[in-house]
């Protein structure tokens, strides 16, 4: 239960069809600055210009230091415009907690008439907001229609008390911004009224009857062919790609040479360390021949022969290092990459993905869904490919894996990634791009009809 009332204070307001005399002289800047917002409220263009108005405008005349609008839509008050700021989100704690202070104080006394209490009066139990929010002191202003039925208002907040001036103020603008709010749209369309006529009944009647047939439930997500298991083509070291040997989409055989890496440097290291090597065979043959006739050089052998086999170590080294600057096909297929351009003089690094060897007989679909448009399938569900090189044919195919968790892909969307393997021998070719549709489980043709709107509906609402 909400916390008890503090400093509440009542003032009357007419609905907008009875006369209102303003003070002599308006808060914060005289008559002349209440004349100009009823003449700019009058002369809004749409109800976003009167909102924005509405949230802004008064804050200089009620002296306000903040100002939430709300309507009030089949009795459910809703933000729909905050003071000083241009685009509000709706997901805002501090919205939630304002939306369910008017949901209390509607509760406890209504909303058809002025307001005023300090915090936390009214605040939901245990709620964080009412001791962050910096100003305490609070006022309901409604704009009522002819008949004095609330179909909006206004909370006004500042740090200090509200004065009967103010009010007075705050009061009398409601009643124009009511008046220039109907005059936009009308009255039917702030209190709509239900009535159920033949027209609803025969369409709820076709829902019922809609409901009860089963249809597979079917998405379309972008798809392209691909080959089973390909070959990825990575560097074993880090180096710069010096030239690309091969183009794209091309046959190559296993063993081919793809592409080549900077190799100066280790060119440089290989010679000097065969120098090294014939400069310590020189030392080996030296100390070989000095030993025969000097007893201490001969303890200088097992250290020469073991200057000698480093220097081969490192050799040996340097020579499969300048190696591996030469990167062959690991198998028997077509290169798939892009631009090679784009690859030369790059640096790579060790395992990075520069291309693939695809195999043009093993091909399967691969299928990007969208994490917005993801339903439940199950593995061998049915998929029609609609390729662009021939979209009157649909390819059939059925689902062979599924990823656990969502990825990025092109545009930056997170999409679930799904392969399918043809049923046959699909005529097509590897890279070729098109729609896939995807079936799962049958559904209501109500559900199959209404759930994207209802997502829709839910993500607007944040329910």
């Amino acid at each position: 239960m909400a916390e008890p009332k503090t400093a509440e204070r009542v003032i009357s307001v007419s609905p907008p069809a009875q006369g209102f005399t303003p003070p002599q002289q308006a808060a914060g800047g005289g008559i002349e600055l209440l004349l100009k917002a009823e003449s700019e409220a009058r002369r809004a263009a749409t109800v976003g210009e009167l909102q924005f108005a509405i949230a802004n405008e008064t804050m200089k005349l009620a002296r306000a230091r903040q100002i939430f609008l709300l309507t009030l839509s089949s009795g459910k008050p809703r933000i729909a415009q905050v003071s000083s700021i241009s685009k509000i989100d709706r997901d805002s704690p501090r919205l939630r907690w304002i939306e369910s202070v008017v949901r209390a104080l509607d509760a406890d006394v209504g909303l058809a008439k002025v307001r005023e209490f300090v915090l936390p009066a009214y605040c939901p139990p245990e709620d964080p907001e009412h001791k962050e929010y910096p100003f305490r002191f609070m006022s309901w202003v409604p704009l009522l229609t002819r008949e004095g039925v609330p179909f909006a208002g206004m909370i006004m907040s500042r740090e200090v008390p509200w004065i009967e001036q103010d009010s007075i103020v705050a009061a009398r603008l409601a009643e124009t911004y009511a008046h220039s709010w109907l005059a936009l749209v009308g009255k039917r369309k702030v209190l709509p009224r239900l009535k159920i006529g033949w027209l609803v009944a025969a369409l709820a009647v076709a829902a019922v009857v809609a409901g009860t047939i089963p249809v597979p439930l079917t998405i379309l997500a972008p798809t392209e062919v691909t080959s089973v298991s390909p070959r990825v083509v990575a560097p074993s070291m880090d180096g710069v790609i010096e030239d690309i040997l091969v183009a794209p989409n091309q046959s190559v055989h296993e063993g081919e040479p793809l592409l080549r890496l900077a190799s100066t440097t280790l060119r440089n290291e290989l010679a000097v360390a065969e120098r090294n090597i014939a400069v310590a065979e020189a030392r080996l043959k030296q100390v070989t021949q000095s030993a025969v006739t000097d007893p201490r050089m001969r303890a200088e052998l097992a250290v020469s022969r073991s200057e000698l086999a480093l220097a081969e170590a490192k050799r040996d080294y340097a020579r499969d290092m300048l190696a591996r600057t030469e990167i062959k096909s690991p198998a028997t297929g077509v290169a798939v990459f892009g631009d090679p351009r784009d690859w030369v003089g790059r640096p790579v690094a060790t395992g990075e993905r520069i291309m693939e060897i695809a195999d043009p007989a093993k091909l399967e679909l691969r299928v990007d869904v969208p994490v917005a448009d993801a339903i439940a399938l199950k593995q061998g569900a049915k998929v029609r490919a609609f390729l662009d090189s021939n979209p009157l044919k649909p390819v059939d195919a059925k689902v062979r894996t599924i990823s656990f968790e969502a990825q990025t892909i092109e545009n930056n969307t997170l999409a679930y990634r799904i392969y399918a393997q043809f049923d046959g021998d699909a005529a097509t070719r590897l890279g070729t791009r098109g729609t896939a549709q995807l079936y799962g489980d049958k559904v209501p043709l109500a559900f199959y009809l209404f759930r994207r709107p209802v997502a829709a509906v839910r993500q607007w609402l944040g329910i």
